[in-house]
Order: C-alpha cells, then structure tokens, then sequence
C-alpha cells in the first residue's frame, strides 16, 4: 500500500504543501515588487517616458537616488531567491519520495 494512503502521511503532505504554497506566493510578492522596482528605476532613469504611477511607485520604492533604487531592486531579488530556493529545496525533499512511491 502506497504511503500516500495512510491518513497521517496525507495530513503531514497538506501541511508541507501548505507551506510551499505560502513560500511561493510571497517569492511572486517580491517578484512583483522587483517589477515595480524595475519600472521606477527605468522611469527615474529616463529610459521611459513619465507615467501616472511613477509618484505611487517611486513612494513604495523609496528611490528618488538611482543608487538607492538599485539597493532597493537587489534586496527584493535576494528575498525572492532565498524563498525560491528554500521552496524548491523543500518541494524535493516532500514531494519526490510521495512521487517516486505512486510511480
């Protein structure tokens, strides 16, 4: 009988997948805010004309110093990754020995 149908082993996967979902949405957060990050520095660097957001975007950023801005962009890059990282290294560790047992 597969792991994967006892109850126990069940509950503990909802649990680790419950986890990894949480972890990868708050990776896509700060992808999102990177994106953002990435808009203003191209704006306040003039590589794109002015847009109605810049003020909102340029406040959530806290960029008005280009060097700022990038310190800014990099810390949220560091963030995603470390979540990704920590979700993808998770995801192995749970998911592959339920995979490999169904398979």
């Amino acid at each position: 009988m597969s792991p994967l149908h006892d109850p126990e082993t069940r509950k503990e996967l909802a649990d680790d997948l419950a986890w990894l979902w949480e972890e990868v949405r708050m990776a896509l957060v700060a992808l999102g805010k990177a994106r953002e990050a990435m808009e203003v520095l191209a704006v306040h660097l003039g590589c794109r004309g002015p847009r109605e957001e810049e003020d909102r975007l340029l406040g959530v950023l806290y960029a008005s110093l280009p060097r700022e801005g990038h310190q800014v962009l990099r810390e949220i890059l560091v963030e995603a990754l470390h979540r990704l990282e920590r979700a993808h290294a998770r995801a192995r560790e749970v998911l592959e020995p339920a995979v490999r047992e169904e398979g």
